[in-house]
Formats: structure tokens, C-alpha cells, sequence
């Protein structure tokens, strides 16, 4: 046995399909643990061609209306993103945004942290997954390590950081123009938390680094890994977070403002690869994350990136969460439960 438990179990059943004239059909679940956190995903194969029903295919024509309509009034397009985005003060970051390229770092107007930079990638208003080349990409995750190295000579308590992206309204995008979103916190927020508390748990019990013995199993495997870019290793995950999901992991280093200028060039070149592969697969709409943390090598965690399809772009998709809930599984609360008490009181009185 290896170092890494890939678990997963099988159960069997029966049933009487009325599409068949009730005939008998053998069903398998299979329910897969990830080997670092334990969160489970299940898989039964008679859903493979249910999944376009589920998923639905994009509406073109409704894309081209919904980017046409969006295009007029959108505050990332142009001078807007100089003009109509909110600033930081100059105290925090000089002259209240940043630009790199053509991305352009600004403060988020509905902060979920304490740092919620917007990072605009493109000039661009859209952008098919294969458009989103690899200098584009660069440029935004290089603005967000030049922001979080500032901010980490502000503040010693900020540790945790993720660069977050939902593309397209069924990823949970309130725009269309191509965006990211960092999150820069004190706290890790909950799927972050189970990743780092699990790299401890590993190096306390074993004495040795996950990531290191999780990508050499892998690698040994050869069943889901596929290929090392630079200092990136690039693989698909035993137990997704969500649909076709695709991860890489560097090789060294934990924290996003240690990671250099041409590391972030390669996970870009790889990011460009996997959109053009998940368009090819007949997806538009995406999340991603890459999760960072500050002194991270000390427990072996790894700088990771994960990327998932979502449903795609017709007139009836189905869609309550984004990047926070589905990449970082945070609820968002819109309502205080003290609030929503005081109505249920009233509802029971």
C-alpha cells in the first residue's frame, strides 16, 4: 500500500426501470474520499448521459444578447475601470489602483475580507475560456502578488489568500467582462482551513509532507496525473470539488508572494490550456481558485489550483452560489440569523 489512501466505495442495487418496460437494471454508486480532507464525491455512470439534460448546452444567440446588452453599461470596459471602480486609499496602495499589463487591481465595493481586490484582466468586454491567453492571466495573478506582498508589510495577522474567478453568470459572476477576485484574510475560510489543518494533521501522524507523497503516489500511479509544466504539477482530482475538475500544485512553495514572476508565467500557459480543453468540452462558464498561505511550507502545504466547469448559458440554468461557496465552501449570509429569529418568532407566535 502507498503512502496516500485514495478510498472509495462501491454499493450495488436494483431497480425496475418503467423506461424499459420495468425491466431489471443494475446500478453502482461509487463514493470516492479525498485522501487530505475526506470530503467525499459520488459517481454513478447511468448520470454520464443525464448530464446534458443537467447541464444544459449554451444558447449562443442568448450569450451574444447577454454581451451586446452587458457591454453598454459596464464599469470594467475602457476608462471605467480608472473612472467608476472604487480606489484604495493612497496609504494602503499608492494612487488607490494598480495596472499590469492590461489587468487592472481596484478595492471591491462588497468586501468579503478584509483585502477583496478586483482584478480586471482584460480590455476585452468577453472572452471565450480559449481567449483567455496566457499573458493576460499572468498579468492579473502578478498583480495580486505585488498587492499581497504590500499588504503583508501592513499587517502581520493577514496569512491567508486565495485569487478567485467566476466567469459567466452561471459561475456566479454578477459581470461579464473577464474578472478575478483575492481574498486576503486573518482567517482561512472553510475548504482553505480543511486543506492547511490537514497538511498539520499529515506532518504530525507521519512525519512527512502530503503534497510531496501525495504527487509522488500520483505520479507513480499515472492514472490522473498529467503533466509537470515548469514547477507546477498538473493532475485531475480523485474526489472533485465540482465538475471536471483540474488542479495543479507547485512544487515548492505555499505562499502566493513567494511564488516567482516566471512560475506565475507557467501556471498561466497551463490555466490557457485547460480553458481551451474545457471550451473543447463544450463548457463556457467556470471558477477557479489558487490557495495561498503565509509561512504554508513549514507544514508542507503547497501553493494549489483548482478549476471546475459549471452550468452552462441557457435561458433556465440553475445557479445560488459562485467562487465563495462552491471553491471555498463559505456560505454567504444575507440576512442575520439573529434577524431571521426574530421573524421565525413571529411566524411561530
Amino acid at each position: 500500500m502507498g503512502k496516500i489512501a485514495f478510498e472509495k466505495f462501491e454499493s450495488s442495487f436494483t431497480i425496475l426501470n418503467p423506461f424499459n418496460d420495468f425491466a431489471p437494471e443494475l446500478h453502482t454508486v461509487e463514493v470516492r474520499k479525498d485522501p487530505l480532507t475526506g470530503d467525499t464525491s459520488v459517481y454513478n455512470p447511468y448520470l454520464r448521459d443525464k448530464a446534458k439534460a443537467f447541464f444544459g448546452q449554451n444558447d449562443e444567440e442568448l450569450l451574444r444578447k447577454l454581451v451586446e446588452e452587458s457591454a453598454g453599461s459596464c464599469i470594467f470596459c475602457g476608462e471605467n475601470a480608472h473612472q467608476k471602480t472604487a480606489r484604495y486609499p493612497d496609504s494602503l496602495l499608492p494612487g488607490g489602483r494598480m495596472e499590469q499589463g492590461e489587468a487592472v487591481l481596484f478595492a471591491n465595493l462588497f468586501s468579503l475580507a478584509p483585502h477583496h481586490p478586483v482584478i480586471v484582466l482584460s480590455k476585452a468586454h468577453f472572452l471565450r475560456p480559449s481567449q483567455f491567453s496566457p499573458p493576460l492571466l499572468a498579468d492579473g495573478f502578478q498583480a495580486a502578488r505585488i498587492f499581497l506582498n504590500d499588504i503583508y508589510q501592513q499587517d502581520v495577522t493577514l496569512a491567508f489568500a486565495t485569487v478567485n474567478c467566476n466567469y459567466l453568470l452561471p459561475a456566479g459572476a454578477s459581470l461579464v467582462h473577464p474578472h478575478m477576485q483575492m481574498l486576503v484574510t486573518p482567517v482561512p475560510y472553510s475548504y482553505h482551513a480543511r486543506l492547511l489543518n490537514g497538511s498539520t494533521e499529515y506532518l504530525l501522524q507521519r512525519g512527512t509532507y502530503y503534497f510531496a507523497d501525495f504527487l509522488e503516489e500520483e505520479m507513480r500511479a499515472n492514472e490522473r496525473y498529467i503533466v509537470k509544466h515548469g514547477a507546477w504539477h498538473w493532475l485531475t482530482a480523485f474526489s472533485p470539488l465540482g465538475s471536471n475538475e483540474i488542479m495543479a500544485i507547485h512544487e515548492e512553495e505555499g505562499d502566493l508572494g513567494k511564488i516567482t514572476v516566471r512560475d506565475l508565467r507557467e501556471l498561466s500557459e497551463g490555466i490557457s490550456r485547460v480553458l481551451g480543453l474545457i471550451e473543447g468540452l463544450g463548457h463556457l462558464s467556470f471558477n477557479f481558485s489558487l490557495y495561498s498561505a503565509r509561512g504554508g511550507e513549514t507544514i508542507g502545504f503547497r501553493c494549489l489550483f483548482k478549476i471546475v466547469t459549471r452550468q452552462n448559458f441557457c435561458a433556465n440554468y440553475r445557479n445560488d452560489d459562485y467562487f465563495l461557496q462552491k471553491m471555498l465552501q463559505s456560505e454567504l449570509i444575507f440576512t442575520l440569523p439573529e434577524d431571521l429569529a426574530i421573524d421565525a418568532r413571529k411566524a411561530f407566535a
